[in-house]
């Protein structure tokens, strides 16, 4: 006789449970990255919201520096994204050399503010204005006419940031003026213009949606005259050393040079 083996099959109950189980870990993981995705997306719109409105906010501050408007404030949605203020490390000087008159020199302490996206948000490193620059905009710390002062560029530093810096400084040619000499004539001068902004910090916090407010509190002017017909504006920060050399009327007798710091109060209310 040949004996026969019965083999015992899986109990209906456990196959249930197993079934179960494999079908719970599929529900669990696939909601862990919906959510992780839904969350990433929203974090990327914030943040791609708060970099469009950094950039809006530069312009803002240039019209209030040097234009008609005492005050300007962009909203911001602080949900996921950061909103900080710094005083950066290293310190702006100014120089400014025309003939043989003994140079004229100026300290200032930029500021800048900076917008942080959430934690699962990336970046690359890249200019957003002026629009269509590289980042070696972050090098020329002198500019000419119609450039702008202000700066907004991003970066990946721990977390996706994107930076307003204040830093620049815009010189210009404005014209010819007459200077009277001590015998009743008078003599043509080559005139021109330098701004710089100084922003300091008002009253700040807040969560939620704030506004991020631009005060124009004064406008410092000074006024110098040189030898020469012409002038060399120097400025350095850190390791950046940029110069631009201002050219006028040749046969002008010498260079009258006004220099105009906005005072600019930067706060969140």
């Amino acid at each position: 006789m040949v004996a026969v083996v019965r083999r015992r099959g899986i109990s209906p109950v456990v196959a249930t449970v197993v079934l179960t189980g494999i079908l719970l870990t599929t529900v669990a993981v696939a909601v862990f990255y919906s959510t992780s995705l839904i969350d990433m997306n929203r974090q990327m719109m914030e943040y791609e919201y708060a970099k469009e409105q950094l950039t809006y906010a530069a312009t803002a501050l240039e019209q209030v520096a040097f234009g008609e408007s005492g005050a300007r404030y962009v909203r911001f949605s602080l949900t996921s994204t950061g909103l900080n203020f710094q005083y950066r490390p290293d310190t702006l000087m100014v120089s400014i050399y025309g003939g043989g008159t003994q140079p004229t020199k100026l300290v200032l302490k930029p500021a800048r503010v900076v917008v942080c996206g959430g934690s699962l948000v990336t970046t690359v490193p890249r200019l957003l204005y002026p629009e269509g620059g590289s980042l070696g905009e972050l090098d020329r710390l002198v500019v000419g006419a119609g450039e702008p002062l202000a700066l907004v560029y991003e970066n990946f530093t721990g977390r996706a940031c994107a930076f307003l810096e204040m830093y620049r400084v815009r010189a210009f040619y404005s014209g010819v003026t007459y200077v009277y000499t001590g015998s009743g004539g008078k003599v043509p001068y080559n005139f021109y213009v330098i701004h710089l902004i100084n922003a300091t910090f008002g009253r700040l916090g807040g969560s939620g949606t704030i506004p991020l407010v631009f005060r124009n509190v004064n406008v410092t002017v000074y006024e110098y005259k040189f030898d020469g017909p012409s002038v060399t504006v120097y400025a350095s920060m850190g390791g950046r050393v940029s110069s631009l050399t201002l050219t006028g009327l040749s046969s002008a007798q010498g260079s009258i040079v006004v220099v105009k710091v906005s005072q600019v109060e930067v706060g969140t209310g």
